[in-house]
């Protein structure tokens, strides 16, 4: 799924994803795993705890 815009908050980038899905514990970009963290009040949005730019890149999300 693609990365279609990003914030970015301190120690976290929240990314907002082309589908509303559910996420998981952790989110996996090119072979790097990042932490997840919940943000309520907006839709198709998961906080990740990197810096970098997102935007346009494929991610997927797991629980392992």
């Amino acid at each position: 799924m693609k990365i279609i815009n990003q914030l970015l908050t301190g120690d976290y980038t929240v990314i907002e994803v082309s589908e509303k899905l559910n996420f998981g514990k952790y989110a996996i970009r090119e072979g790097s795993k990042y932490n997840t963290e919940i943000v309520y009040d907006l839709p198709n949005h998961i906080a990740i705890k990197a810096l970098g730019d997102f935007v346009g890149k494929t991610v997927t999300f797991s629980d392992q």
